[in-house]
């Protein structure tokens, strides 16, 4: 009985830890040219999602963020690199990181090393290097449309939110909005981390963003579930939740 119980006991236990390993890498597309990257961090105890964008061009993939590393491991940002090269034979060209916390600016160091440019806006840049990350170019205006490979995609820094660097990034052409953590998925039940957020300035900023992009066919949230627009006015909801007084 007891070599029983033993047993029992180490199945169980391989199973719990195997349970609350880290997810690997997933991509999920949502057109012929835009698909989604998902890497996991840790977050309170928990392995948290974290939503990219891979964007493929005439003239090479560009990504919109990192994968969630920490300024010791890059293992996401060198799995996504691994994906884009078995699964769309291109080279990365490009990544656009939307603000300087590590679940979008954590792999820039592989990048880099890559040989891959990485940019943002000057702020980014510099709270990035302040944080100890490896620091992206930080060239991005305020608002600004490129393109690279016939594929135009705007950067727009809509006012201080998530944090005082927060920017999106729009393809007109796909009707698609990368929110990053400025935007809360409909799935979030409250507003994540706020330690460097300006939550008196995030509904202004929001508000921009909707009638900047209120045409988006799909929104993808740094976080959890994308969809359409309902993400946007579910972020304000989840402000004016956090701002009304606890009874």
């Amino acid at each position: 009985m007891r070599i029983l119980a033993a047993l029992s006991f180490a199945l169980f236990y391989v199973g719990f830890a195997h349970a609350q390993s880290k997810p690997k890498l997933a991509v999920t597309p949502l057109t012929d040219r835009v698909y989604v990257h998902v890497t996991y961090g840790e977050y309170q105890k928990d392995f948290v999602p974290s939503n990219g964008l891979i964007i493929r061009t005439d003239d090479g993939v560009v990504l919109v963020d990192t994968g969630w590393d920490t300024r010791e491991n890059t293992d996401n940002t060198r799995q996504l690199l691994q994906w884009v090269a078995d699964s769309l034979h291109q080279p990365v060209r490009l990544c656009i990181v939307t603000h300087a916390h590590g679940d979008r600016v954590g792999g820039t160091g592989a990048l880099q090393k890559a040989g891959i440019r990485v940019i943002s806006t000057p702020r980014t840049a510099q709270l990035a290097s302040k944080d100890g990350y490896v620091s992206p170019e930080g060239i991005l205006p305020a608002d600004t449309t490129f393109i690279i490979g016939n594929v135009p995609i705007r950067c727009y820094f809509p006012g201080e939110g998530h944090t005082s660097d927060n920017i999106v990034v729009w393809l007109p052409k796909q009707q698609i909005l990368h929110g990053g953590c400025f935007v809360k998925s409909v799935a979030a039940f409250g507003m994540g981390f706020v330690g460097d957020a300006n939550l008196k300035a995030w509904g202004t900023s929001m508000r921009r963003v909707m009638a900047q992009f209120g045409t988006a066919k799909i929104v993808v949230p740094g976080h959890e579930e994308w969809g359409d627009t309902k993400s946007l006015t579910h972020t304000l909801h989840l402000l004016e939740k956090h701002a009304a007084p606890k009874r």
